[in-house]
């Protein structure tokens, strides 16, 4: 493998000489399989719980990387610093993007016997949350498709391209829940998308022309598009009760907002 190449077994060889470093992987597009020669390789460098401690509260989690040459291209190498406490963490309660940037992790090196197990855990699906996160995304679906109407109606450029950029973003995280998918956060999100096995057909297409041109007759049609895909198992759930308590009273509890989870 290329990625493994002089420069990664360098990097190895001088955090295997840290005492504080327990392992470390590759991340990022390498381990999702969606690199090219111009991508950066991402890494996670995992180290102690007090070393990840004091990083945090320094505000230095962070690796400084440096330039890898991959046949005839340089490489950057970037990443941060975690620790078993922060995975622990992520496995039980972490985001979906959270979660979804271990998907396919590559273990260089590593002294944590459980590391395995623990990354397998984090990238499974969470299956007890599935129906409630469909109702809760469909819900800011039906709001945020209220806001498109609102804005054509008021002339008002900016509350509808942020009213547009959330219909494709929870119509979007519908179909992943129902695929039973991470969502990967934007910059993956189309990419991921692709891949599931069932979704609306044409389902880029829709999101493209929702985004370039988003008009009355592409916000109904894309509307249509993701209500009618399938039954949803929404049955007579009062939405605007869900948005109320995901967007507007979400910090009263600490919790995550919606578009967080």
């Amino acid at each position: 493998m290329n990625i493994l190449s002089d420069c990664l077994s360098q990097l190895t060889e001088h955090l295997r000489g840290d005492s504080s470093v327990k392992g470390l992987l590759i991340t990022g597009s390498v381990a999702y399989g969606y690199s090219s020669p111009h991508s950066d390789m991402n890494i996670m460098i995992i180290v102690s719980d007090q070393e990840f401690e004091d990083r945090f509260q320094s505000g230095s989690l962070h690796y400084d990387g440096a330039e890898c040459k991959v046949g005839r291209s340089l490489q950057n190498i970037d990443g941060k610093y975690i620790s078993m406490a922060y995975l622990d963490k992520v496995a039980r309660s972490g985001s979906e993007p959270a979660r979804f940037a271990f998907l396919g992790a590559i273990v260089v090196f590593s002294d944590i016997p459980e590391l395995r197990d623990v990354l397998n855990t984090i990238t499974e699906y969470p299956m007890s949350l599935k129906q409630n996160n469909i109702h809760r995304f469909y819900a800011q679906f039906e709001a945020w498709y209220g806001e498109c109407k609102q804005a054509l109606k008021r002339d008002d450029t900016y509350l509808l391209h942020q009213a547009v950029m959330n219909m494709a973003l929870f119509g979007g995280r519908m179909v992943l829940a129902h695929n039973e998918m991470l969502y990967p956060g934007h910059k993956w999100m189309m990419r991921v998308l692709d891949s599931v096995r069932e979704k609306p057909e044409q389902l880029r297409e829709q999101i493209q022309s929702l985004m370039s041109e988003p008009k009355e007759a592409a916000i109904e049609q894309f509307y249509r598009h993701i209500t009618e895909f399938r039954n949803w198992g929404i049955g007579e759930m009062k939405w605007a009760d869900y948005v109320i308590r995901d967007s507007e009273l979400h910090w009263m509890q600490g919790s995550l907002s919606v578009a967080e989870l």
